[in-house]
């Protein structure tokens, strides 16, 4: 992720700044978690960087966040121009910019340059979402709510900002859905091994605003089409995705019950999935039949 210096993936430490003039790269920046850039030509040095390293997409970050400790969550991030010198960049190489952003100011401000994807936007008010719908922007949102899964930050100072990101997430939505907002169903939350299958428990929430069939295909053929607005530089080349036909990639998952009628079935994968298919290839069968050979 590409971020201005203060920005949502500046992680340095108090005592890394000031930076003096021809100063190492960060930390974060060496590992590859994020890449700092300042000005219209920072910005093009290093998302055609990303690009050069092979990137699908490119994503910078256009607002204050949650868990970054330097940044309110209600600032701005990044100028129209800087934005667009990433889209450009990016539609060079014929993908497209998704940015981090919340605050009607970072969302409106990334569309003018013409990004095309945001991630978030809890803190939108309904003008810029019905923005969002006019101008086909794609929203990529997670369920954040106050909930038995809920984990508060220790950080007190996070803690309020995450409050306050949890507290917008059900109007963002519902005016996000009246507006014909296009909605993907991600999420970044950093999860290890033994927490993957919680990703199953988010998508189920999404039944609190949309109908299971809705939640499936934005799951499904709704985020495929998202991706493929990476055109040539999507990883998905070798066939159609998000649809069963002849020469698509055969990602199948076979579930004991209806979805369509019960979301709460994709909740428990580990007991409902009995047949996973990836790429053609069974990952997992529970099936009787495979039972009884």
């Amino acid at each position: 992720m590409v971020s201005q210096t203060g920005g949502h993936g500046d992680f340095r430490l108090p005592n890394d700044v000031p930076a003096a003039i021809a100063a190492p790269l960060s930390y974060a920046d060496r590992v590859g978690a994020s890449a700092l850039a300042d000005g219209v030509d920072q910005v093009h040095l290093r998302v055609r960087e990303q690009l050069r390293g092979g990137a699908s997409q490119i994503k910078l970050m256009a607002g204050g966040g949650v868990s970054s400790d330097y940044d309110p969550i209600d600032v701005s991030q990044y100028t129209v121009a800087e934005f667009r010198a990433a889209v450009e960049d990016a539609e060079n190489w014929g993908t497209y910019v998704a940015v981090h952003a919340y605050t009607p100011r970072a969302i409106r401000a990334a569309i003018e340059a013409g990004v095309r994807c945001i991630e978030h936007g809890q803190l939108m008010d309904e003008a810029t979402a019905k923005l969002m719908g006019e101008k086909k922007i794609w929203l990529s949102v997670q369920p954040f709510v106050r909930d038995d899964d809920y984990v508060p930050l220790p950080n007190p100072v996070n803690r309020a900002k995450q409050e306050a990101m949890m507290a917008g997430t059900d109007s963002a939505i519902v005016w996000a859905r009246r507006h014909g907002v296009r909605i993907a169903l991600g999420t970044d939350r950093l999860r290890g091994t033994a927490e993957a299958a919680r990703q199953s428990t988010d998508l189920v929430k999404f039944g609190r605003w949309f109908p299971p069939t809705e939640v499936l295909r934005m799951l499904t053929s709704g985020n495929a089409e998202l991706l493929a607005m990476a055109g040539p530089r999507s990883p998905y080349q070798a066939g159609a995705l998000g649809v069963v036909k002849a020469r698509a990639y055969a990602d199948l998952v076979l579930v004991d019950g209806d979805p369509t009628r019960d979301l709460a079935l994709i909740g428990d994968p580990q007991r409902n999935f009995v047949v996973i298919m990836k790429d053609g290839a069974i990952i997992k069968n529970t099936s009787a039949a495979a039972a009884e050979r």
